[in-house]
């Protein structure tokens, strides 16, 4: 009943969870099965994900995608193949689809993504092959694709099977993904990144904002940039919402920008004479790391400092995409409100005031 159930709601799960790609996802899915998918989903500078470490094992291909699927060799075709993948009509096909059975003798049926007319290979220098796009380099990938199959039959009554490579066996194991994380983890970031990062997972405050501090010290912001370099900005203007007189970078934006240093300054005067920072010092995370020692102290400074940089970022939403005006006096009170109640809430039921934490943030003690 289940399986039945997942074959009417997804079509055929086993297909879309092996893609990782956007194409697969359709009106209908539900929202857990899209995040399941675009959690997968790479981007080009990004570790390999959950589908490069799955090998497929042919025998009817019902279950495995001809483009995506690692079922042939270490790569998908999708890669050994880019020129034939760019211009085939059907990128989401099963390799099942493509096997015509005739009297018990198969065959492959490689119209089912190419179609007749592109199969029918013109002369390069014609007109048709200059209209499709189609020279020697579509012909050689054809005529390989073609000697590659050729080798390989297909099981009239067995299943496809699946291989996880991170381990010998080939199960799948929660504590290989977890070494695997590790091991990259530690090839993407230098070793005082990885302590700031874990500091940020401990810290008591939501996970939006865990995940938001996540990406900001590993500079993985949406900025416009950034979205920019990579040719998928919409903006009309790169310039910084704030000043609108500098182009929008991680470093501008959260840091040299005027309008977001009289934030920093205001919330740096607020913390009083006591702490024992520079205003520089503070707007580094790994500095209140290294030189305040007091680990209350500590806390409350690490909960302000994500705040500060949340509220930021959020104002700077506000301005883009509903039209709003700059706020110093938001910004700077939500700031003190969210740090107050991210703080007050990491020994409940005892709480601070938020009287006391206006006051005198950094000594001030909890209270029943």
């Amino acid at each position: 009943m289940w399986s039945r159930f997942l074959l009417l709601r997804y079509h055929n799960p086993k297909l879309k969870v092996l893609a990782a790609c956007k194409e697969v996802l359709n009106r209908d899915d539900s929202k857990w099965w899209r995040d399941l998918i675009l959690n997968d989903f790479k981007e080009e500078d990004l570790v390999d994900g959950f589908t490069d470490w799955v090998k497929c094992e042919f025998k009817k291909g019902n279950n495995i995608l001809f483009w995506h699927s690692r079922w042939l060799g270490d790569q998908t075709l999708r890669v050994s193949f880019p020129h034939l993948f760019d211009r085939t009509n059907n990128k989401l096909c099963a390799v099942g689809d493509l096997i015509n059975w005739n009297n018990g003798v198969f065959s492959w049926n490689l119209e089912a993504i190419f179609g007749r007319d592109m199969l029918i290979s013109p002369a390069p220098n014609s007109s048709i092959s200059t209209l499709l796009g189609m020279g020697s380099v579509f012909d050689e990938e054809l005529r390989d694709l073609k000697m590659l199959l050729e080798g390989v039959e297909p099981g009239i009554s067995a299943t496809d099977e699946f291989h996880w490579n991170l381990t010998s066996t080939g199960d799948f194991t929660v504590s290989s993904v977890s070494h695997f994380v590790s091991s990259a983890k530690d090839l993407a970031w230098p070793i005082p990144t990885i302590k700031l990062l874990d500091v940020i997972w401990k810290t008591t405050i939501p996970a939006k904002i865990k995940i938001f501090s996540w990406r900001f010290l590993i500079n993985r912001l949406p900025l416009k940039v950034q979205l920019a370099n990579r040719g998928v900005s919409s903006f009309t203007s790169i310039d910084c919402p704030f000043c609108t007189n500098h182009p929008e970078s991680l470093d501008h934006l959260f840091y040299q920008c005027h309008v977001s240093n009289a934030v920093w300054n205001r919330i740096f005067i607020w913390l009083g004479n006591d702490v024992n920072l520079s205003i520089e010092e503070f707007k580094s995370f790994g500095c209140i790391q290294e030189k305040v020692k007091n680990i209350n102290i500590k806390a409350k400074l690490n909960s302000i400092w994500m705040a500060l940089i949340w509220c930021l970022w959020y104002m700077r939403n506000t301005i883009i995409f509903d039209n709003a005006t700059f706020s110093f006096d938001e910004v700077i009170s939500n700031i003190i409100f969210f740090s107050w109640r991210w703080v007050s809430n990491r020994e409940a039921p005892s709480r601070i005031t938020f009287y006391d934490w206006y006051k005198l943030p950094l000594f001030c003690t909890n209270t029943l």
